[in-house]
């Protein structure tokens, strides 16, 4: 099996250093990965540590039209990790990410100002006490669900990222709202979601899958072994996942 694409790589545009990697040396290592496409999808324009702003997407989509005339073997999109702000689907993908960005991603990360009091208070705290109270936790399920579900109806989202993965979800109505939206999900080799048990609970619905490494640093460029192995204990057909070749 082989990965042809990787459609979850940060790059120096990420703030704060969260990557240095610069976007001729990521084209050239997944170059030397076999890849035939990739995606500089750094975070989000509201993530208040490591997003990127508009001013850097237009600095890298130019970047990249010059870097996709200079290597003729492997074509580099301008991708965005987004970012949900509240509990009414709100994002930080603003008329500019949309209009320049290729590929649309959207996760959950606590580096953003969540929208509202009371959802600021749900979205941090309750989130916090959903690991240690059942209750708390049933509610938050659906809290977050909804959000993210009021999200996918909004905005044009291309891939959930890493979707399980901060907050909990209800994966099987997630996966109902991905196929009906045609997003697909992510099985994050830096991270554990989605799980073996996720990918079998989702694979009941139409839903596609796609790998994504989720590099913070060039180096990690065409590791995929985690994902792919949460693949094969999930008996998941190849078919099902838009970036595998068999």
């Amino acid at each position: 099996m082989r990965i042809n694409k990787d459609y979850h790589i940060h790059s120096k545009y990420s703030k704060n250093g969260h990557c240095k990697s610069e976007i001729e040396t990521i084209v050239q290592k997944a170059i030397g990965e076999g890849l035939d496409e990739i995606a500089i999808s750094d975070h989000g324009i509201k993530h208040v540590l490591y997003g990127t702003s508009e001013k850097n997407l237009i600095k890298a989509k130019n970047e990249i039209r010059i870097l996709n005339d200079k290597y003729k073997n492997i074509n580099i999109k301008l991708g965005i990790e987004a970012n949900l702000l509240s509990f009414d689907g709100l994002t930080d993908i603003s008329d500019l990410v949309a209009e320049n960005c290729e590929v649309i991603q959207m996760g959950i990360h606590y580096g953003v100002v969540f929208r509202g009091i009371r959802g600021f208070v749900e979205f941090f705290l309750l989130n916090f006490l959903s690991k240690f109270i059942p209750q708390v936790r049933q509610y938050m399920i659906r809290r977050n669900t909804d959000a993210m579900i009021k999200a996918m109806d909004k905005y044009n989202i291309d891939i959930i990222t890493h979707p399980g993965d901060k907050i909990p979800v209800d994966i099987d109505r997630l996966s109902r709202k991905a196929e009906e939206t045609n997003t697909m999900l992510e099985i994050n080799n830096s991270h554990k979601h989605l799980t073996t048990e996720e990918i079998t609970i989702a694979s009941q619905y139409g839903v596609k899958f796609i790998i994504g490494s989720d590099s913070h640093d060039y180096e990690n460029i065409g590791k995929f072994e985690d994902s792919l192995d949460r693949v094969i204990k999930a008996g998941l057909r190849a078919d099902r996942v838009e970036n595998l070749e068999v």
